[in-house]
């Protein structure tokens, strides 16, 4: 995916935990961040508590959308994934793409990976691996300051 493509719309089905998001919910408001993780990823939970901490300091000014992309058979256990998802506390929306339509949009190949789109659901950052999180959130504060 390249810098300045508009966010992909998100499925419609019922492959969605914490509840369904659609790009109009989305676009206009404040930045999105789109992150890829697995429960078979060991780096995916410390990267997810960055986000954590994000949400914490920075509140309502950006959105969240977590995608669960099986890196084998063993990872479409839902079971896991909803254990997984109570353990690390994630109540940010997370579609669970088992047949890796989102992940295909997105040209996604790791975990974890993180995407961020401004306002306008433009790319404006691609990052993967639990390396870098301070860039990241770098630019997250420069696209919420732009909204100001």
């Amino acid at each position: 995916m390249k810098l300045r493509t508009q966010i992909p719309p998100f499925p419609t089905d019922s492959n969605w935990i914490n509840g369904h998001i659609n790009n109009e919910k989305l676009i206009g408001e404040k930045p999105v961040l789109v992150y890829f993780w697995s429960v078979s990823c060991p780096l995916c939970g410390g990267a997810y508590n960055y986000i954590k901490q994000w949400k914490e300091k920075y509140g309502k000014n950006f959105s969240r959308i977590g995608i669960h992309m099986p890196r084998s058979k063993a990872d479409i256990n839902e079971k896991l994934i909803h254990d997984a998802i109570q353990k690390e506390r994630m109540e940010d929306s997370i579609y669970l793409d088992h047949e890796l339509f989102v992940t295909t949009q997105f040209q996604n190949r790791v975990v974890p990976s993180f995407y961020l789109f401004d306002k306008k659901g433009l790319l404006r950052h691609i990052q993967s691996g639990e390396k870098g999180m301070m860039m990241l959130e770098k630019r997250l504060l420069m696209l919420i300051n732009e909204n100001k």
